[in-house]
């Protein structure tokens, strides 16, 4: 029976106390884990972090911030789970150790700031505008050249080497109608859940897909009362904003009748269909209203012999593309082989494997700014299975993933394009438009 003092943490002893006392303590999550292989450290693995865990459930340890940075020093990437002989998922026992933290310590100023106000607060959007003059006038970067970003402090300079795409001077739901009708008689309703990157920085994912799915016909539902997904605020253990925006997304789709909910963010669409039910203890169509598909998973699943009839003709160069899978796809939503179906139907396009396609990128959200150094090396892994492609094109779906791959890139000034599978896409269905 767990030991309650003051200590003890109830997340922890609530939510997944049987994990803890499950690990068998094999070490198996040591040879996945992204930072164990970069520091080699026990506290790095899941193993150790199992450990700690139990000895704070048991009271042996007292927890202070020290050990809140050693369960924030984790990529969420779900590695050690799949890994895990005995079916554990020890990154949820992590999230819910940061919780608990979170509870204690409250957030650091800035990540309350990105998190409750920017997308806890849906402000992301309402500075959408103000990024696209920035990114236009090429502030960041004159900032870059200045070496401005360095001044600032390290977590300043390694976000300086985000490279961001051109951006709409409006969000994209306030440039698009909240209801999209096709050309083509209607075959179906879908929801479309932006997601916070999409709507503000990476629009031309979100144009995309609603493109596509209104070309096969779909009406296009867009709910202006939609949120962020809450998976931020997952990773980072504020419980409180993410059950606030399980609530304001369920009333925003529930209102419709749907026959599906597409999502084109990795990230954002393991948040749907994983912390969701884990929060709610209820499925997609209970909590949301219908089920939850990632775009390039619906469109493979149900349209793949249609889009191959969208494809242009008589392409007589290739180029070649490669795919990483994002570790919130391939590993949280068993997404694989659909965007390789994709790609494989797209005329224009080469498909070449990369070796380790599924390791992950070192993103991970705020990881990427706290552990840098780590993070940097883990991309620059990546960046070298890329190269050895001979592939123009990564293709991925995740904007995270995309973020980070394609700052790794131009640190080595490489003429390697990333973008979107539905991306991809929907440029060959325009060109067998003829557009």
């Amino acid at each position: 029976m767990t030991t309650s003092n003051v200590n003890s943490l109830p997340l922890i002893e609530g939510y997944y106390e049987e994990q803890i006392i499950r690990c068998m303590k094999c070490g198996m999550c040591q040879s996945t884990c992204p930072v164990y292989y970069e520091d080699s450290l026990e506290t790095g693995c899941a193993r150790g972090k199992l450990a700690l865990s139990e000895a704070l459930l048991h009271g042996k340890l007292e927890p202070n911030h020290k050990i809140e940075m050693i369960f924030n020093k984790c990529l969420l990437c779900h590695a050690c789970a799949q890994a895990c002989p005995v079916g554990l998922s020890p990154d949820k026992v992590f999230a819910a150790a940061r919780a608990e933290m979170v509870k204690r310590y409250d957030m650091p100023w800035i990540k309350s700031i990105i998190y409750r106000k920017l997308l806890g607060e849906g402000k992301l959007s309402s500075l959408t505008g103000v990024l696209s003059l920035a990114n236009r006038l090429k502030l960041f970067s004159l900032a870059r050249s200045l070496s401005i970003p360095k001044m600032l402090g390290k977590s300043v300079e390694r976000l300086s080497f985000v490279d961001l795409p051109d951006i709409p001077s409006r969000s994209f739901m306030d440039r698009f109608p909240e209801i999209l009708e096709p050309k083509s008689k209607v075959i179906g309703d879908v929801g479309y859940f932006v997601g916070c990157a999409q709507n503000s920085v990476f629009q031309d994912v979100a144009e995309a897909s609603v493109n596509v799915l209104l070309s096969l016909g779909y009406r296009v539902i867009i709910p202006k009362d939609q949120g962020c997904c809450g998976f931020p605020h997952y990773g980072a253990g504020d419980f409180e904003t993410l059950k606030q925006k399980i609530v304001q997304n369920s009333s925003a789709f529930k209102k419709y009748k749907l026959d599906a909910i597409i999502i084109s963010c990795a990230t954002g669409g393991s948040g749907l269909k994983d912390v969701y039910p884990e929060m709610t203890k209820e499925d997609n169509i209970n909590t949301l209203g219908a089920k939850v598909y990632d775009i390039s998973e619906f469109l493979a699943e149900k349209h793949l012999d249609d889009l191959k009839k969208m494809m242009p003709k008589n392409i007589k160069e290739k180029e070649k593309v490669t795919y990483h899978d994002a570790c919130h796809l391939n590993r949280l939503q068993g997404v694989f082989n659909q965007p390789r179906e994709l790609l494989n139907i797209m005329p224009s396009y080469e498909f070449v494997e990369m070796e380790n396609s599924t390791k992950c990128c070192g993103e991970g959200g705020g990881f990427t700014v706290y552990y840098q150094d780590i993070s940097t090396s883990v991309a620059n892994r990546k960046r070298e299975t890329i190269k050895n492609t001979g592939a123009k094109v990564v293709a991925l779906g995740c904007p995270g993933c995309r973020a980070q791959i394609s700052g790794a890139l131009k640190q080595e000034r490489l003429n390697i394009d990333t973008k979107h599978t539905v991306c991809l896409l929907w440029d060959e269905i325009k060109k067998g438009k003829g557009q």
